[in-house]
């Protein structure tokens, strides 16, 4: 379950202790397996996960006996009830002329963590740096966040069952005649006003011609009767994410549109059957792409089959024909094929669904059907 204490929301595990604890260790681990004492971490969501601290100024650095977050004074109150499994240091200006001073003592290769680390950052850095054995790293904690604990499962779950609602909302509106973008920032307010903590993306809402666009941003076209519409949105939780997308019409369609949907659906009821521990992602996304090129329409789906959700709304694994991961039980991805007729519509069908011991669990089930909206 989660709880929230001083204003702030945390994920918990099943024994109610924070895992922050446990996810250093595990990361110790891991450099050790690649040779590094500590890893210096930049990126915000991976700070956020190791931690608990949710600020947007940081630097974390990851020793083998302490974790130190590093941070300027309009974070000192909230690092310290957010972050307690780090000693809390109060940056003065730059973090690189503070580095020498972290990193005294420090034995071994430290690893830093290239993901979100600019260019003019990196020149400042290595100066400071000078005289210890430092690598350029990426992916270890992006590893670690593939499968998810019992707390994170808990908050992707009750994010999807908001997301399902807001979609829900929409068969209760009055959409045409109405923008793409008004209708948008309906649904967008709605999921806040109901418990979302923000919007994990810009709600995608595309209407006719304009649903064939696979990332199609809302717009000043006006929603007409009859043709394809597009939704896609999700919702965030005790700061996890989930995704889905459904496709509607406004009324009547034609043979080339209710085919689409119908192809899309099949690939994406193939790929989900598929899917389960032990299975190749490539497979996956293979499973379904077979569905939609025996049908003649390949050249309409470009895209991979799916992703990750978590802390973020787009992470690891990946769901493509270039993929080597595996799924594994805890693990949430996407699955939402899709077919793309440029001047006629589109079709995406998307669940986020979690990787269990036996198959997957859906997490955002409702009505896949080519429903109408008025």
């Amino acid at each position: 379950m989660s709880r929230k204490a001083r204003g702030v929301v945390e994920v918990v595990d099943d024994a109610g202790d924070r895992p922050y604890d446990d996810r250093l260790e595990t990361l110790r681990s891991s450099l050790g397996l690649d040779g590094l004492s500590g890893l210096l971490v930049f990126d915000p969501v991976n700070i956020r996960y190791l931690t608990g601290f949710t600020g947007s100024a940081g630097v974390v650095l990851v020793r083998p006996d302490e974790c130190l977050l590093v941070s300027d004074f309009r974070y000192r109150v909230q690092a310290r009830e957010q972050a307690p499994v780090a000693r809390f240091v109060e940056l003065e200006g730059a973090f690189s002329p503070l580095a020498p001073e972290l990193v005294e003592g420090f034995e071994g290769c430290l690893g830093v963590e290239k993901d979100h680390l600019k260019v003019e950052e990196w020149e400042a850095l290595a100066p400071a740096l000078e005289g210890l054995d430092v690598s350029l790293v990426r992916g270890h904690v992006r590893k670690m966040r593939r499968v998810k604990s019992a707390g994170e499962l808990r908050a992707v779950r009750e994010a999807s069952l908001l997301a399902v609602q807001v979609m829900e909302r929409l068969s209760l509106m009055q959409v045409v005649g109405r923008t793409e973008r008004d209708v948008a920032l309906e649904l967008e307010v709605w999921a806040r006003k109901h418990g979302s903590e923000g919007i994990p993306f810009p709600y995608i809402l595309a209407w006719g011609p304009n649903s064939a666009k696979p990332h199609a941003e809302p717009g000043d076209t006006v929603i007409g009767q009859g043709g394809l519409l597009v939704v896609d949105l999700g919702a965030v939780v005790d700061g996890y994410a989930s995704d889905i997308t459904r496709t509607f019409s406004t009324g009547k369609v034609g043979p080339e549109e209710a085919r689409a949907h119908r192809v899309t659906l099949e690939a994406q009821e193939a790929a989900r059957r598929e899917a389960g521990p032990g299975i190749a992602c490539r497979h996956v996304d293979k499973v379904a792409r077979d569905v939609i090129e025996g049908e003649g329409l390949g050249d309409f789906f470009k895209h991979g089959l799916g992703h990750g959700v978590g802390l973020e709304v787009h992470e690891e694994p990946g769901l493509s024909s270039r993929s080597e991961d595996v799924l594994e039980p805890g693990m949430v991805v996407t699955i939402e094929p899709g077919i793309y007729l440029e001047g006629v519509g589109g079709v995406r069908i998307e669940d986020s669904v979690a990787v269990t011991e036996t198959g997957v669990e859906v997490l955002t089930e409702m009505d896949r059907g080519l429903l109408t909206l008025s």
